[in-house]
């Protein structure tokens, strides 16, 4: 074990200290485990560091309903707007009744 010098310490110093690379197994939680299988040591180490001890939502969809809309709000053709929506995690009703709903709001205005 390297010596830790406790007034210059980190996350990354204390990895290389308990000679954990290559033991993430028996070394990790599970769940940074996990973390280390899917994104490796740095990204792992950076979510540690800064959400540690937070619970993590991560939501169904990765874009927001309204930035889907915008693009295939550019689409004259519903076919295409519903092939945008499909590939954004959203049905094409949902995308076409938000797109219904700006239009009504920019007649009202």
């Amino acid at each position: 074990m390297v010596p830790i010098d406790f007034n210059n310490i980190n996350d990354e110093i204390i990895y290389e200290s308990f000679q954990v690379d290559g033991r993430e197994a028996e070394a990790l939680s599970d769940s940074y485990l996990e973390l280390f299988d899917i994104i490796g040591r740095d990204a792992m180490l950076k979510l540690f560091k800064h959400y540690h001890g937070d619970k993590i939502d991560c939501p169904m969809r990765l874009y927001r309903p309204e930035f889907i809309a915008d693009l295939a709000e550019k689409e004259p053709s519903r076919h295409e707007r519903a092939k945008i929506a499909r590939a954004g995690g959203y049905s094409a009703t949902a995308i076409e009744r938000l797109l219904n709903k700006r239009r009504k709001e920019n007649e009202i205005e």
